[in-house]
């Protein structure tokens, strides 16, 4: 069809318009429907996450009520703990921490601990080991809280928190001032489980209640500020699993101190993780209080009911498609259908068939086309007759002169294919012959060369243009051209071709050695035509053949002058080769002989036994090496070393070569030396105590002189300190401000006199090895690190952690330490981005702690873990250079390893292994 027709043209636009408007009405109420779902889903989980949030506080304040019930008692058993301390004058030293705790225990009940706190915030003595020396100045802000305790002589009251080392219970402490505001008393009374059972079934009971208002949730945990799981609901088992991907999570959310939400299209599931804060702040604890929620909801049903409306809406579309397809269909053969079929007849006869009528189709219009068209039909049929004569006629005379064209194609066919297998054939000769390496040619007897390949030519250093059509001979040496002469006259019909080797001068004056295959062609009357050569150069071969004979007789001097004796030997035993063995003949192990060669080798050698016979049977038998000494009783003993070699020739032992090596010298040697080593390891073992000698003495003075120090600092300070106060007013600026640095100095020598005390303790601080959860003890670490008011936000991934033995205290003072480095080096304007994990190498589990910061060049590694060594980029960094000296020297302390690898500008990795004391590896 050249166009539309009208009637198409209206029927499309009408369907179009159809489908529009049922397509708009359709998306309409799809998208809004669509958007209620959704709407109802996101306020059902809003309540659901405003009801857990105001019931932990709720339930929180029932845990305060629960907790005034122990209060009386803590503040009788303080007063107890006041009254020794003021009986003994203001000395700890007179203070039995064990009588006092066993008169609690006794009066009160339960299990209690004691502590005694001084001035600089460290724990002076106590009946928890592991809190022995605790330095609270790590913590900021609680140390302020201690400060004005101690300044006040106040008594204050703390909720009940869970210790950090893995199995610890609960504590609830209270602290009180001394009188002479020295020291800060603290006492705790221990639960191993101290929530009761209603309050944990009323945590139980939110979480199971929770479900029944929002059918959406399949799971609901909560945890606390260690991360450890409080309380949990779950739909299934397999449901709500806690993960290290969860607790990690956990992890930033008190970091971050707020919520977010998580997405799992795969498992239909949306997971809200919740930062509840308890709003009271009378309490130095209250942000240990402090849970995390996990509620965690499932999207299938919206998915289903979207899905429903998504297949009623896709239902609603095809439908209408289909509609209006039939509508169309239907137009279309109500109104085409007659000119449809007056096309089909005018396609029938322009294909050919005249005779065939147009029908009626019964409309005016197209029967005057239709009379038209049948008379056109009938007078093209009279000339298409009048052609098929004409045509017959042409066809009968073509007919003869395409047969005599064929036979002639028929004979230029088998012509070419003649000459296409002519052209073939000297194609693949030619081919053979040219990528041949030896040298080929035809020449006749004056020497003009009828032909050569390409190797020919290369060889020769010609062009074959140069060769071919002229007359052309190889020079040949003066003393070899008779043989040539000779060599080419022997050539007769009877025996055409023979073999010749001589030398060849080349036109650089190069002499090779070269092979020929010469032969002679000759006519049917016996008459010689040509000659046909084909070479090889061998000048390569017969010089590898002289070196092959010097490197023998290289070797054979070599093993002649070997101080070892070689002997080579058949089955039968009777030496073929041997080297003379000079040594053995000095020491008399040979018999004198005649000839050596061919005589038995256990006649020759006179200590030989039967047992170094069936040596020797073994080794034609397996075809192994067999390697053995044996003792010589003479003068002095002689020691040899006897190695059977076998030569193995088709699979068969055929001969065995025998090395014999005096080791008399080397046993001698041996056994000097052993003598030495036990001389060598007394005198390390002596050395080595007088040297940890000196190092225990080198600890006590360094913290005799870091204690002696402390005062003369503290009297700079603090009659500075009075100087401002009293003269304050009568100075100018400039002398306040060197006052000013005088006290902040004195504060710097302060704590670089703490950090060598801490540095020195380490040493001699007994370790107390217990368990550590050690991802526990991180946790707590970093909880403490961000739960202070100015702590700076960070953001902490935390990996597998496996436990370990240590000292639990001195552990947790390397991560600290560690991870306080990352905080304070992180790069400006940043949140500090930290990872920390194992993994296991070699059976050695290798912790590590991993930041994005400031980095440093690693030719200063060796020097970060030395005392007093700072790397700090800028001064305003805080640090005096022992944090990471006193990392190393516990790690040292627990027999591991500690390293870095740094990179300025790209952040820092820290590694350490932890090992058994007595070396072994821990698990």
């Amino acid at each position: 069809m050249s166009g539309d027709s009208l009637i198409s043209r209206f029927t499309i636009i009408l369907l179009v318009l159809l489908i529009l408007s049922i397509l708009s009405v359709t998306t309409l109420w799809y998208v809004d429907t669509k958007n209620q779902i959704e709407s109802h889903f996101a306020i059902r989980q809003n309540n659901s996450e405003q009801i857990l949030l105001q019931s932990v506080i709720w339930i929180d304040g029932g845990i305060r009520l629960y907790e005034y019930s122990f209060e009386p008692g803590m503040k009788e058993a303080m007063g107890r703990f006041l009254a020794a301390y003021n009986a003994s004058g203001g000395d700890i030293q007179h203070i039995d921490l064990t009588t006092v705790k066993k008169s609690l225990n006794e009066s009160f009940g339960g299990t209690w601990d004691l502590y005694i706190i001084n001035d600089q915030g460290r724990v002076m003595n106590t009946t928890f080991l592991p809190d022995l020396h605790l330095d609270f100045q790590k913590y900021p802000g609680f140390h302020r809280i201690l400060t004005h305790i101690r300044e006040e002589g106040s008594y204050v009251i703390d909720r009940t928190v869970k210790g950090f080392v893995k199995g610890a219970p609960h504590r609830k402490f209270a602290y009180q001032g001394t009188p002479d505001r020295k020291y800060v008393l603290e006492i705790s009374r221990n639960f191993q489980k101290f929530i009761p059972a209603e309050i944990d079934t009323s945590y139980a009971e939110l979480l199971k209640n929770l479900p029944r208002i929002n059918p959406d949730i399949i799971s609901v945990e909560l945890y606390n500020t260690q991360g450890d799981l409080v309380s949990r609901w779950s739909e299934n088992a397999s449901t709500g699993s806690i993960t290290p991907e969860s607790q990690a999570q956990v992890i930033r959310v008190l970091s971050d101190k707020k919520s977010f939400t998580e997405y799992n299209n795969t498992l239909k599931q949306v997971s809200s993780f919740l930062y509840l804060p308890i709003p009271d702040t009378r309490y130095p604890s209250t942000p240990m209080m402090n849970l995390v929620g996990r509620i965690v909801y499932t999207t299938e049903k919206i998915q289903n009911q979207i899905l429903e409306i998504s297949i009623i809406y896709v239902s609603t579309l095809l439908g209408t498609l289909f509609l209006a397809g039939l509508l169309v269909w239907q137009t279309s053969r109500f109104f085409s259908n007659p000119v449809k079929g007056l096309i089909s007849d005018l396609n029938r006869i322009a294909q050919g068939d005249l005779n065939h009528q147009i029908q009626e189709t019964g409309v005016f219009e197209l029967r005057q086309i239709e009379d038209a068209i049948n008379r056109l039909v009938s007078n093209l049929k009279k000339k298409i007759q009048t052609i098929q004569t004409q045509e017959e006629q042409v066809k009968a005379e073509l007919a003869n002169r395409i047969k005599a064209e064929e036979n002639i194609r028929q004979l230029l066919h088998e012509v070419q294919e003649k000459e296409r297998l002519i052209k073939e054939s000297e194609v693949r000769y030619r081919s053979v012959v040219e990528t041949q390496n030896e040298f080929i040619c035809r020449f006749k007897p004056d020497g003009t060369h009828i032909f050569v390949n390409e190797a020919y030519c290369r060889f020769f250093k010609k062009r074959c243009t140069d060769i071919l059509g002229a007359k052309f001979s190889p020079a040949i040496p003066d003393d070899e051209r008779a043989l040539v002469k000779n060599h080419f006259a022997r050539l007769t019909p009877e025996h055409p071709a023979d073999l010749n080797e001589h030398h060849i001068i080349l036109p650089n004056g190069e002499k090779r050695y070269i092979q020929w295959i010469d032969q002679a062609i000759f006519s049917e009357n016996g008459e010689l035509t040509e000659y046909q050569s084909v070479g090889r150069d061998l000048t390569a071969l017969k010089e590898l053949e002289k070196s092959l004979h010097a490197s023998d007789a290289l070797y054979r001097e070599i093993v002649n002058a070997m101080d070892d004796g070689v002997f080579v030997t058949d089955r039968s035993n009777s030496i073929l080769i041997w080297n003379g063995w000079r040594l053995g003949r000095k020491a008399g192990l040979l018999k004198k002989r005649d000839h050596i060669e061919g005589s038995d080798l256990f006649s020759v050698l006179a200590y030989l036994s039967e047992d170094d016979r069936r040596q020797y049977d073994e080794v034609f038998s397996s075809g192994k090496i067999v390697v053995y000494e044996t003792v010589i009783e003479k003068r002095r003993k002689i020691f040899l070393e006897m190695k059977l070699i076998p030569i193995i020739t088709d699979d068969q032992v055929t001969t065995v070569v025998t090395l014999i090596r005096d080791m008399t010298i080397r046993k001698e040697a041996e056994t000097a030396l052993q003598k030495l080593n036990l001389d060598l390891e007394e005198i390390i073992r002596k050395r080595t105590e007088d040297l940890q000698a000196s190092l225990d003495e080198l600890d006590a003075f360094a913290y005799s002189v870091s204690h002696d120090l402390r005062g003369p600092v503290r009297t700079i300070d603090g009659f500075s300190h009075l100087l401002l106060l009293k003269s304050g007013e009568h100075l100018d600026e400039e002398s306040r401000h060197l006052i000013s640095k005088i006290r902040e100095s004195t504060a710097t020598m302060d704590t670089l006199i703490q950090d060598l005390l801490r540095f020195s303790r380490t040493a001699r601080q007994p370790l107390q090895v217990i368990e550590i959860d050690m991802a526990g003890l991180v946790r707590g670490v970093i909880t403490e690190l961000t739960s202070q008011p100015e702590s700076r936000q960070i953001s902490v991934s935390i990996q597998d952690l496996p436990s370990s033995q240590g000292d639990p205290s001195l552990i947790r003072q390397v991560w600290y330490n560690l991870i306080s480095n990352s905080i304070k080096f992180a790069r400006p304007g940043t949140i500090p981005d930290i990872t920390i994990g194992s993994y296991e190498r070699e059976n050695e589990i290798i912790y590590y702690i991993k930041d994005k910061g400031v980095g440093f060049d690693m030719q200063y590694a060796d020097k970060v873990f030395e005392v007093f060594s700072r790397l700090a980029p800028s001064p305003e960094i805080e640090g005096t250079g022992v944090g990471l000296a006193l990392v190393k020297r516990i790690i040292l302390r627990h027999h591991g390893r500690i390293w870095v690898q740094s990179k300025a500008g790209r952040g820092t990795t820290f590694y350490f292994t932890m090992q058994g004391r007595n070396g072994t590896e821990r698990r």
